[in-house]
């Protein structure tokens, strides 16, 4: 024991004492303004996804000259899409909402249903015609009672959400303010990316560094890939049903809204295991209200794209990249959505291989003989790529030459 407390100087609990402090007050800060941090944690995603481009034409050209071209793609991107895009898809939205039925139609069904119930309670027998309007009566009150109770909470509702709504207009310009740094903070977080890491390192201590970047690693592998290649699984899938329920359109078989029903197979193809479901579900229904050919042809042609999908762009884009069975992913799927909503939905996969990953190398870590420091799991070792993160150790800062043969070191 006399060995540890003779570490604890008055010199080195102060500086502890002080990094603590720091800590908490960074935290403290984010936390209290969390609210307008949501650009800069868009940045940060942005960040991610575009470093490997900008890493990639840094071999060619230089840093800046790279992050200005990613730019000029990026931008060139969004133009097409807003030009090109939104107003057929805005246009789209609004057919389907006018397509839903209005007050005074949902009026007339209810007519129609109150006479048709008038008929059948007028063609039974006297006796029985009083009990069945007593139990209806009673269903019917008990009905509007849970309605109206019902109601009232969902006004309280309303009346907070239009008041958060109204509190929140106040910190609009602190919002858009960060969305308009974006741009310029995201170029100076890829511009010092090296020196960034390179910082980091030396503040790690000597024992600690290895460790920390092994995962880095495992987290960098399960996260950059799983998020990648869903991006253009989802933008493949995408296009190919709307490009298919577009054949199909054009060989007389009507679906409706196909830039809208692509979007949204694009989209849940994030969600792993049941988003190809999710996806089609609504262009079948569409397909059927059509008819029920339409909607046979069209469950056919998303269950043609989803073969094509799992059999020929998952083993290439995708690969084993979370290594998890399909039975754990649904578990995961449950969970993550109960407790996360949606983004825990869509990371469900590569949470649960982080966890098992960081498990699996920390287990071996702490085993007895504990393993050495950067041994990954065999899964991510195989297929182990250079950290483009990591940075080497920085060179001694005041190291002085070597004398060279008989040549006297300058006094």
């Amino acid at each position: 024991m006399t060995p540890f407390f003779s570490l604890l100087t008055p010199r080195r609990v102060a500086r502890w004492l002080l990094v603590l402090s720091a800590i908490y007050g960074v935290c403290w800060l984010l936390w209290s303004a969390s609210s307008a941090l949501t650009p800069f944690i868009i940045g940060i995603v942005l960040a991610y996804l575009l470093l490997p481009l900008v890493n990639r034409l840094n071999a060619r050209q230089p840093r800046w000259a790279a992050i200005l071209f990613v730019y000029l793609g990026s931008f060139a991107v969004l133009l097409i899409f807003f030009a090109y895009l939104v107003p057929p898809l805005v246009s789209q939205i609004s057919q389907l909402i006018g397509a839903f039925p209005r007050i005074a139609q949902i009026q007339q069904w209810s007519d129609q249903i109150v006479a048709e119930y008038q008929k059948i309670l007028a063609s039974l027998p006297a006796g029985m015609r009083s009990g069945v309007e007593q139990n209806v009566s009673v269903l019917i009150n008990n009905g509007l009672g849970t309605l109206r109770t019902n109601f009232v909470t969902y006004l309280q509702g309303l009346g907070t959400f239009l008041i958060n709504s109204l509190l929140s207009v106040v910190n609009t310009v602190t919002f858009l303010l960060g969305f308009f740094l974006i741009p310029f903070w995201l170029f100076y977080v890829m511009m010092d990316q090296q020196a960034g890491v390179t910082t980091l390192d030396r503040m790690l201590p000597a024992w600690l560094r290895e460790d920390f970047w092994s995962l880095v690693e495992i987290i960098d592998y399960d996260v950059g890939a799983y998020v990648r290649g869903q991006i253009i699984l989802g933008l493949a899938v995408g296009t190919a049903a709307g490009v298919g329920l577009l054949a199909l359109d054009l060989f007389g078989l009507q679906v409706n809204y196909i830039l809208l029903l692509a979007v949204i197979a694009a989209i849940t193809e994030l969600i792993p295991v049941i988003g190809p479901i999710l996806g089609a579900v609504p262009a079948v229904i569409l397909g059927f209200i059509d008819s029920p050919t339409t909607g046979l042809v069209v469950l056919a042609l998303y269950v043609v794209i989803q073969q094509l999908e799992n059999n020929f762009l998952v083993p290439r884009i995708v690969g084993d990249s979370v290594g998890l069975h399909p039975a754990v992913l649904m578990v995961l799927l449950v969970v993550c959505s109960q407790v996360f909503g949606l983004a825990g939905a869509i990371l469900s996969a590569p949470m649960g291989a982080i966890s098992r990953d960081v498990f699996s190398y920390l287990y071996g870590r702490l085993s007895e003989p504990p393993l050495p420091a950067g041994v990954l799991p065999d899964r991510i070792r195989s297929a182990r790529r250079p950290v483009p993160a990591k940075a080497p150790p920085p060179p001694p800062e005041q190291a002085a030459p070597e004398p060279e043969g008989d040549q006297q070191p300058a006094e």
